[in-house]
């Protein structure tokens, strides 16, 4: 079995020195960087040296795990001479206030996704950017997972011909957990929340040049909000991809990932229709706005610095359910759903360890090592303040990941396919 390691782009720093980030937003995202993705991260040269946030229980709990600095002020916060560069996890509509705030005290951006919801909300934080000389880059993105950047190295060098075809395809239980009703609304269902991931993987594998898009969304009728979408999206370089994504908690395409969720964890097969059955009974038993304030209290508490109660983990999918069920000794690499590339002269898609690739002599598995996720995403960062290596995945790249989610909504309403405009390249492919 042959082994790659895939960096994005150091694993190990330069010279020592350590990159100071501070937080904005000590919310859900927050808490998977700071508690479940904690292990890897801790193996950087990264430091959390501060963080904003309105929730004193929050602020006090990152104070005495970090010995850091905390601030109710997301200004005063990006002025101190202890923050390099800050990590924006709060709200989406808070997302451009905060990259223009962090650019003009000369601060570098690692954003969450979507950058926004609004394509000329991300050029104002551009070019806020730019003006200061600091980076923007995109995140949270699974097209930083350390299998699927192997799996574009084997298609840009060119060793399978062409690529012909991408196949992407995820079924979740997003839209049963308990998001507050306004939120499902403003992300129309999963589309602006992971639809991004999605979009991420196919533009990466493909090369970054989407020409058009011709989607079908459907609704879920539990939430009353979108519930998936399918797509079918032409690249310029004559590639095509089909993109499936079912949010709704009816089933979980784990089962074709051998059981490995997006962080590389064994998925409870149960989880699925019991996280669904607990949001049906919830929205029967109480009226709209009993159902809506308990779902803003569901959120709060597993939120960092929240409740840390396993029922509630596994009430909402975030812990095993099943009798006998036996999860993995250690994370193996991240599934977000069946990538499947098929090329000329052969097919790659993801293994527990990293690739396997079908070519004409047979089927070979490539053992892939190096970050996935945010720790990748950090070390962009890194190397974009101590290296000079600006990374691809930057504001302009978030700008056609947004453009391609709205292109998606829009075919839909329409019923036609959608060009788009706002695309760029990987830029990888040999000369």
């Amino acid at each position: 079995m042959a082994t790659t390691e895939t960096a994005a782009r150091s694993d190990h720093g330069a010279a020592g020195k350590i990159l100071r980030i501070g937080i904005i937003g000590l919310g859900q995202a927050s808490g998977l960087v700071l508690n479940w993705e904690r292990q890897d991260i801790r193996t950087l040269p990264i430091r959390f040296t501060a963080a904003a946030d309105l929730r004193r229980e929050a602020l006090d709990q990152f104070a005495k795990e970090y010995d850091a600095e905390v601030y109710t002020d997301v200004e005063e916060m990006c002025r101190s001479p202890n923050v390099d560069a800050v990590y924006i996890a709060s709200p989406h509509e808070l997302h451009m206030e905060h990259t223009i705030i962090a650019a003009r005290n000369g601060k570098h951006v690692l954003c969450e996704k979507p950058l926004s919801l609004s394509a000329g909300e991300v050029d104002a934080m551009i070019k806020a950017c730019d003006d200061n000389g600091v980076s923007l880059i995109a995140a949270h993105s699974h097209a930083m997972d350390a299998p699927i950047r192997a799996m574009r190295e084997v298609i840009a060098s060119g060793r399978l011909g062409p690529l012909r075809h991408i196949n992407a395809l995820n079924y979740n239980f997003f839209n049963a957990q308990p998001w507050p009703s306004r939120e499902l609304q403003m992300w129309h269902g999963d589309l602006y929340n992971q639809g991004p991931h999605q979009m991420d993987i196919i533009r990466y594998l493909g090369g970054g040049m989407v020409k058009s898009v011709r989607a079908h969304m459907w609704w879920d009728h539990l939430r009353d909000v979108e519930g998936g979408y399918s797509a079918y999206i032409e690249f310029e370089n004559g590639a095509a991809a089909n993109a499936l994504f079912d949010w709704r908690g009816y089933f979980d395409s784990t089962c074709y990932t051998f059981g490995a969720s997006e962080g590389g964890w064994a998925q409870d097969p149960g989880s699925c229709g019991f996280v669904r059955n607990n949001m049906t009974k919830l929205l029967a038993e109480k009226s709209p706005d009993e159902a809506e304030a308990e779902l803003w209290k569901l959120k709060n508490d597993l939120r960092y610095g929240g409740v840390s109660d396993l029922n509630a983990f596994q009430h909402w999918g975030y812990a095993p359910v099943s009798e006998g069920f036996e999860p993995f000794p250690e994370p193996v690499q991240p599934f977000f759903g069946l990538i499947i590339a098929a090329c000329d002269r052969g097919i790659i898609r993801q293994s527990v360890k990293g690739l396997y690739v079908h070519g004409d002599d047979g089927v070979e598995e490539i053992e892939v090592t190096g970050h996935s996720g945010r720790a990748a995403e950090f070390m962009q960062v890194y190397d974009a303040v101590f290296n000079d290596t600006p990374s691809f995945h930057d504001g302009r790249w978030g700008k056609g990941t947004v453009e391609l989610c709205q292109a998606i909504e829009q075919s839909a309403k329409e019923g036609r396919a959608v060009d788009l405009k706002y695309q760029v390249p990987v830029g990888d492919e040999p000369a």
